[in-house]
C-alpha cells in the first residue's frame, strides 16, 4: 500500500513527459463589431495580431495552450479607404474608452479544456478563460482541430463575447448605439 502514492506520481510524471508545447507559427485573429442596428453598413471589422502563444498536446491530442494578443495592433480594415478616419477609430479603440492599451497592452486567452464533439465542420469544443483589461471570463467555441506529429491547427467557428463584461464601455449616450456583441474568428497553427 505504501507504494501506491509512488506509482501514482510515476504515472503522472511519465504522462507529463508526453505533453509537448508547440510554438504558434501562424495566426489570424479577426473581429467585427456593429452599431445597435446590426447590418454590414453599420459595422467595423479588422484584425489584431498575436504577440506570442503555444499549444500543448499529448501525443496527437490538443490538451491546452495560451495566446497573448497585442492590442496595440488592432487594425480597422473596413476603414482602409479613409486613412484619417481609420487612424481615428483605431486610436479610439485603443483609448480608455475601450481597450485602454496604455494600461492593458495585451489580452490573454488560456485553453482550459478541449472536448471532441461530433460536428460536420467543427470537431472540438474549446473552453477557456479570456482576460481583457484585467477581467477574466469563461468563453467556449467550436473549432476544427487538425493534428499530426509535427503541427496543430485550430480554426474556430465564429463566436461572440459581450464587450461590457470586460469593461469595454463608452459614454452612456454613444454606448447605447453600439452592440454589446463582438464577433471573433481565429485561425492558429503551431509546430
Amino acid at each position: 500500500m505504501r507504494n501506491v502514492p509512488t506509482l501514482v506520481f510515476v504515472f503522472a510524471f511519465s504522462m507529463s513527459l508526453f505533453a509537448q508545447s508547440k510554438k504558434i507559427t501562424f495566426s489570424e485573429i479577426r473581429w467585427k463589431a456593429y452599431k445597435t442596428l446590426k447590418s454590414e453598413s453599420m459595422s467595423h471589422f479588422g484584425t489584431v495580431k498575436l504577440k506570442s502563444g503555444n499549444l500543448i498536446s499529448n501525443g496527437n491530442e490538443l490538451t491546452g495552450g495560451s495566446f497573448i494578443i497585442d492590442m496595440n495592433t488592432i487594425d480597422a480594415e473596413d476603414m482602409n479607404g479613409n486613412p484619417k478616419q481609420k487612424k481615428f477609430l483605431e486610436n479610439h479603440l485603443k483609448s480608455d474608452d475601450f481597450f485602454d492599451t496604455e494600461k492593458f497592452p495585451v489580452t490573454v486567452f488560456q485553453i482550459k479544456s478541449v472536448k471532441k464533439i461530433s460536428g460536420k465542420d467543427y470537431n472540438y469544443q474549446i473552453d477557456g478563460i479570456l482576460n481583457i483589461k484585467g477581467i477574466s471570463k469563461t468563453i467556449s467555441f467550436p473549432a476544427k482541430v487538425v493534428e499530426n506529429n509535427k503541427a496543430i491547427s485550430i480554426t474556430s467557428a465564429q463566436f461572440t463575447f459581450n464587450r461590457k463584461h470586460f469593461g469595454l464601455k463608452y459614454n452612456i449616450f454613444e454606448d447605447m448605439l453600439i452592440s454589446n456583441d463582438v464577433e471573433m474568428n481565429v485561425k492558429i497553427s503551431a509546430q
